[in-house]
């Protein structure tokens, strides 16, 4: 297959589970499940979906793409930012907000991406640092199984 060809997309639940534990020691958490579009580009896998947030209705169009030991995030609408994860490299990025654009440093700590069957699981442990702030420890849990 050649990278002008189409790939089959599959319709999948998703569920993103993030966690962070602030400098202080207290600790956030949040779980968002949508149904996203699933595809494997040569071993790229790509999930697409769109989050709509309850309280102002923004919506916020995101893009999920896993490859060897490498893992991208990219958001736009109500949130803005493109994070890539990647074991042992700082990466920067600018999480934009209706608020404004904040600086980040992000630390990748350990990412594992499982699949089995037609279920997909990733974990990626890191540390997200933003610009004149505490460092954050992070986690990000990714499930997805298909629409059945």
């Amino acid at each position: 297959m050649t990278a002008a060809q189409d790939y089959a997309k599959t319709e999948v639940w998703l569920t993103v589970t993030g966690e962070q534990t602030l400098a202080e020691g207290s600790k956030d958490s949040s779980r968002t499940s949508v149904r996203a579009l699933y595809e494997n580009r040569d071993g790229v896998r790509v999930f697409r979906f769109r989050e709509e947030d309850s309280q102002s209705g923004a919506v916020t169009e995101s893009v999920m793409e896993f490859s060897e030991g490498i893992c991208s995030i990219t958001r736009s609408g109500g949130i803005n930012v493109v994070m890539k994860f990647a074991p042992g490299q700082e990466q920067n990025c600018m999480y934009g907000t209706p608020f404004g654009a904040i600086p980040m440093a992000v630390l990748t700590r350990h990412f594992a991406v499982k699949e089995i069957g037609g279920n997909f699981h990733a974990r990626i442990r890191y540390r997200l640092v933003p610009e004149g702030g505490d460092p954050m420890e992070c986690a990000v849990t990714v499930k997805a199984e298909p629409v059945e």
